[in-house]
């Protein structure tokens, strides 16, 4: 099966193989994707169709396995399957960390034939980790359209509580049913829902290290993002009424955000400093020991911030940039492998290795601003006025049910600024945080004005 023929012309690359503009010949190894009510039921015909052998491993937790892992494994056995189901355990909440990889290796079998991970985050990121480590295929049955990563091939785990990307499998099938997407905790449904409005701002992030440090273009990748996101947008107020309609196309556009990182090769069509600020928040949580908002909440949130910072950006004259001075002012790497190590305490030995020297090394510095200057209203500027700003944002996430405030989601303002100051080192990739902080801008006076908005 190539996908579901009721879904968009995107889905039409699902088990393909093609020459793409950009150059590449890319492989989408995915080869079913249904999202649609009763889609569930499916499942055992997905797997003898794919997989020859019938023993496997079904993943959940708690919840997904009362709200979908009873039915699915039920289906199974009725089909002859030899299914083991083991849940994932966890206070408060299950992490994607060393203990819940671990727990999934000890109840692992020698010869399984695949794994159903049956869940959203959490369940999906360990389990295809898992895959990746093994060998042994995984689809996933999502229970919620809360994140991006279904049809990722990273996953984003916790280890010694810093955020780290790590290659993982891609599943063979993903399987929404709406039956179930629908009744998902709202703040799942809008986490989602922040993880899309995300978009608005990475792929301009994207286009900033094009523009800036020649990066890997993939029109393909990027405009597949961009009709998800606008299809979403379209029909925001059906999420807080659980309409199907609405719910369908969120799960869609989240799928495809993980086709488009498959073509990409990297998140890039997906997180920028949006998701940067969003890990930043969640690796402080961990050492304060608190309880984490939802990914995509967190990256509803932080969206705003990166919108406002585009927007006054896209005020900036070219000529305001002084080259002489921001390199005279550029602090030293001990200086700022200092305050790194102030900032992210027992994780900064992780940020360090992570960024590395490479920015502190010869002219690499001075030649990007050369470079800023030289394409800034050519190549910049276009980009900066084409992100919606910060009010249009929070008006779609009004229409949606949503309320991303740091107010509404209680996180101190202090920690905001904090994040807006420091969330660039927590990847090595260039976002509007970094252009700002490139040209001197990111700076306490700007930050206190944005977060006195917001």
């Amino acid at each position: 099966m190539k996908g579901n023929p009721s879904m968009p012309n995107d889905y039409e690359y699902i088990g393909s193989t093609f020459e793409c503009p950009c150059g590449k010949v890319h492989t989408v190894p995915i080869k079913a994707v249904v999202i649609e009510l009763g889609a569930n039921l499916q499942i055992p015909s997905i797997l003898e169709r794919e997989i020859p052998g019938k023993k496997g491993l079904l993943i959940a937790d708690d919840n997904t396995y009362r709200v979908a892992g009873s039915e699915i494994e039920a289906l199974l056995k009725d089909r002859g399957f030899q299914i083991k189901t083991f849940c994932l355990t966890g206070k408060p909440i299950v992490k994607p960390d060393e203990k819940a990889v671990m727990q999934i290796l000890c109840a692992l079998e020698p010869d399984m034939d695949f794994l159903i991970a049956v869940g959203s985050g959490t369940i999906n990121d360990t389990t295809r980790f898992i895959s990746h480590k093994t060998g042994i295929p995984y689809m996933i049955a999502a229970t919620a359209p809360s994140m991006d990563g279904y049809a990722s091939t990273v996953s984003p785990m916790l280890v010694n509580g810093f955020k780290r990307t790590f290659p993982a499998a891609s599943p063979f099938a993903i399987v929404g049913d709406t039956r179930i997407l629908c009744k998902a905790p709202m703040d799942m449904i809008l986490a989602g829902f922040g993880d899309i409005l995300g978009k608005l701002t990475s792929i301009a992030d994207w286009k900033l290290g094009i523009a800036l440090l020649g990066e890997a273009c993939c029109k393909t990748a990027m405009d597949m993002v961009s009709r998800a996101v606008d299809k979403v947008l379209a029909c925001a107020s059906g999420l807080k009424d659980r309409r199907e309609e609405g719910i369908k196309a969120l799960m869609e556009a989240l799928v495809l955000s993980g086709i488009a990182m498959m073509l990409s090769g990297n998140s890039r069509p997906a997180s920028g400093a949006e998701h940067h600020i969003a890990h930043y928040l969640e690796m402080k949580y961990f050492l304060e020991g608190r309880e984490p908002l939802l990914h995509g909440t967190k990256v509803g949130m932080a969206v705003s911030f990166v919108a406002a910072l585009y927007e006054h950006l896209s005020g900036i004259s070219p000529d305001s940039v002084d080259i002489p001075g921001l390199l005279a002012e550029r602090p030293s790497y001990e200086a700022w492998a200092e305050t790194v190590s102030r900032v992210y305490g027992p994780l900064a030995p992780e940020v360090l290795e992570e960024i590395g020297k490479g920015d502190f090394e010869g002219r690499v510095y001075e030649e990007r601003l050369t470079k800023i200057k030289e394409v800034w209203n050519q190549k910049l500027l276009p980009v900066m006025k084409a992100v919606p700003g910060a009010e249009r944002i929070r008006a779609w996430a009004k229409e949606a049910g949503a309320d991303f405030s740091p107010r509404a989601l209680g996180v101190d303002r202090d920690l905001i600024r904090e994040a807006l100051l420091h969330a660039k080192e927590v990847r090595p990739r260039y976002t509007v945080l970094r252009l700002a902080s490139d040209i001197g801008i990111l700076n306490k006076q700007l930050i206190d004005k944005m977060t006195a908005l917001l």
